[in-house]
C-alpha cells in the first residue's frame, strides 16, 4: 500500500452556474507536488484537463462540472500574485450568461506584443481572470456575452 499523502490546504470559492445556481464551499489545494513551485491556484484547478471540481459545502463533497460553471470568485488575498499584473491595465465590464455584470480590470502581456483586451479574450484557456478590488474572479470564456472596455 502506498504511504504518500497528498499535502492540501482549502480555499473559500463561490460559484455561479449557468442555471443561475449559487454554490458556496471550500475546494482544495494542493501545498506541494511533483511540478508545483508553490501552492497551487485555484486558477490552475480551473483550466486543468479534470471536468469535476470538488466542493465541501455544509460537511458534504459535492463535485460540480466545469462545462456548467459561469464564474467562480475568491478572496484576492488568497489568489492574487503580483505577476497577475504585469502587463497593459484595462478596465473592462463583462457580461456573462448568468449573474451580475463584474466591472474588473485586467492585464495583458502576451507573446507577440499582444496587450488588447481582445488579445486577453481570446486565450486558449477555459477561464479567464479579472481582477475586482478585493476579489479575483474567473469566468467561463465561453459563458461571456460581451466585454466593453
Amino acid at each position: 500500500m502506498d504511504d504518500q499523502r497528498i499535502v492540501v490546504e482549502t480555499c473559500q470559492i463561490e460559484l455561479i452556474m449557468v442555471n443561475g445556481l449559487r454554490i458556496s464551499g471550500e475546494t482544495f489545494l494542493q501545498l506541494q507536488g511533483v511540478y508545483l513551485t508553490g501552492p497551487q491556484r485555484v486558477g490552475e484547478i480551473l483550466d486543468d484537463d479534470e471536468l469535476f471540481l470538488p466542493v465541501r459545502s455544509s460537511g458534504q463533497v459535492q463535485l460540480v462540472n466545469l462545462d456548467q460553471v459561469v464564474s467562480v470568485s475568491l478572496s484576492a488575498e488568497f489568489e492574487f500574485d503580483p505577476l497577475l499584473a504585469l502587463g497593459e491595465e484595462h478596465r473592462v465590464r463583462v457580461e456573462p450568461v448568468v449573474g451580475d455584470i463584474v466591472d474588473a480590470k485586467i492585464f495583458v502581456n502576451l507573446p507577440g506584443n499582444k496587450s488588447r483586451v481582445k488579445d486577453f479574450l481570446n486565450q486558449k484557456k477555459r477561464f479567464l481572470l479579472f481582477l475586482d478590488d478585493d476579489r479575483v474572479i474567473y469566468i467561463a470564456r465561453k459563458r461571456i456575452l460581451r466585454v466593453t472596455d
